[in-house]
């Protein structure tokens, strides 16, 4: 199913704020939702698998201190985070450069979300950053900087059961991969090409996915009356348009 990005956004936020999650944190998933789906990685499904979770089976963040530094730690213990929280939270360390030297590594519901999240707090604050995810089975490490993100899976691994719930690890600097190599599934090249692509023709979504989202988007509804309007729904009682 074809949507525009600002139709993925404004569907993604309305579906969030539909199933309770707060309005800025909408916000951010519906930026990481469109940031996925424009390099053909399903945001949509993503975001379907998140909100299906939140929010009993997942967990807060807390951040703590430890010998190294600044860590994050899931508020129930042996649960993911939801990504909801990982992603922003992984992106504030980032922003305050309190990555501890040895990565910070947190388990969370959707990983690819905390993909987006991270990839875009590089781009906006112009940093480079590295992250370890779970994915389809395969360890990969995405490259993050500004305006690229270049994907790679790693050599040489033991086959890693997939989970929904999985662990990522940021790091500040490229981490040591000894004589494993990556094997590229996503270049600078093709992210720019993906990148632009989207701008010109829009996105091509998982159309299931993206009619759940609809329903939950739908929950923002309340039936039209003058009561409704003095309550702040609509366009007001004063709309002459």
């Amino acid at each position: 199913m074809r949507q525009s990005l600002g139709e993925l956004y404004s569907t993604v936020r309305k579906a969030a704020v539909g199933r309770g999650v707060p309005h800025g944190i909408a916000e951010d998933l519906a930026d990481a939702v469109c940031w996925l789906d424009s390099l053909s990685l399903d945001g949509v499904s993503c975001a379907v698998d998140c909100l299906s979770q939140w929010p009993s089976n997942t967990s807060a963040i807390q951040l703590q201190h430890s010998e190294s530094g600044l860590v994050l730690e899931t508020a129930k213990p042996d649960t993911a985070a939801s990504a909801l929280f990982a992603g922003p939270a992984l992106g504030d360390l980032l922003q305050a450069g309190a990555v501890p030297d040895t990565g910070s590594s947190l388990s969370v519901d959707v990983p690819l979300l905390v993909l987006a999240a991270v990839a875009q707090t590089c781009d906006r604050l112009n940093r480079r950053a590295w992250l370890m995810i779970h994915l389809q089975g395969q360890i990969a490490i995405a490259d993050c900087s500004q305006e690229t993100c270049q994907l790679g899976t790693v050599s040489q691994q033991k086959s890693v059961t997939a989970h929904k719930a999985s662990e990522v690890t940021l790091w500040l600097s490229q981490p040591d991969q000894g004589r494993r190599t990556l094997n590229c599934l996503l270049s600078k090249e093709e992210f720019s090409r993906c990148r632009s692509r989207t701008l010109a023709e829009g996105l091509e979504v998982c159309g299931r996915s993206l009619k759940r989202l609809e329903a939950w988007a739908a929950l923002t509804l309340v039936a039209e009356s003058d009561r409704s309007r003095e309550s702040g729904a609509g366009a007001g009682l004063l709309d002459n348009d």
